[in-house]
């Protein structure tokens, strides 16, 4: 069943639900068929192995008219701009064509326009806002709601249109300085830094990183970076699964051409 009536999360009202995906459906059909055109699966790696399969995560969460907003304000950019496979990466194309804002070698800052990052902000906090509001299973694997606290209402609210973009929260978006970037992505996860709070996920070519709490600002809202953070953490994931890990203090190169490693989830 595609649709059941309920209260929709976004704009609190009793609607017909559609099955609301924690990252784009549209990932799915990317990476399964960037990977392997006449088997357009994505496979899912764990812990305990990988497996190919179409399930996919989603919950009856939204209505159809909140689902097109989270559509018209961020995931439709995002989707047309991040890594395409095959080279294809159009966002990144753009920036490269712009003054750099600093000379750090490791993490490029670019100027980007105030409606692109509107549109990156805006698609990040809806995914880590979907990830907060219940658990979430794939193929027998069951990942957990992220705690917000009361940032959570504030992310709604911001993201129906309803109040500014919240205090104490901020978004870092680092693009992949690979050629060929991993076609995969990394479901959302909670993690702990000197800052405070913070939440990643991963989509094709494109790391989002917010800070959430008391020591949070919003990070360089005129800037996106280039640089290897998201490169290592989607990579770092895989080799941790498959049960590899780096002698101490050494660090496994980074490798072109992954798009084999099609879906990556934590264990």
């Amino acid at each position: 069943m595609n649709e059941m009536i309920g209260k929709c999360a976004l704009c609190l009202s009793d609607r017909g639900l559609q099955l609301s995906h924690l990252l784009p459906r549209a990932l799915y059909r990317l990476i399964g068929s960037g990977t392997d055109p006449s088997h357009p699966d994505t496979v899912l790696l764990t812990s305990t192995g990988e497996r190919k399969s179409s399930e996919q995560a989603r919950q009856h969460l939204l209505c159809t008219d909140c689902e097109q907003r989270l559509n018209s304000k961020g995931e439709g950019w995002v989707l047309h701009n991040c890594y395409r496979g095959r080279g294809r990466f159009r966002f990144r194309d753009e920036l490269r064509g712009r003054q750099p804002l600093d000379p750090n070698p490791e993490l490029v800052g670019y100027p980007v326009l105030p409606d692109e990052f509107s549109q990156l902000v805006y698609f990040c906090l809806s995914v880590i806002w979907r990830a907060s509001l219940c658990n979430w299973s794939c193929r027998g694997q069951i990942f957990p709601q992220l705690k917000l606290g009361p940032y959570r209402e504030r992310i709604r609210r911001y993201l129906k249109g309803e109040a500014a973009f919240p205090d104490k929260v901020g978004v870092t978006v680092v693009l992949s300085v690979l050629a060929r970037p991993m076609l995969g992505m990394c479901l959302p996860v909670a993690y702990r830094a000197d800052s405070g709070r913070r939440c990643r996920f991963h989509i094709p070519g494109m790391t989002f990183d917010s800070a959430i709490g008391s020591h949070s600002r919003r990070e360089r809202p005129d800037a996106v970076f280039v640089g290897e953070f998201g490169d290592r953490a989607a990579q770092d994931s895989v080799m941790g699964l498959i049960g590899r890990k780096a002698p101490p203090g050494l660090r496994f190169p980074l490798v072109e051409g992954t798009e084999k490693r099609s879906l990556v989830d934590h264990p």
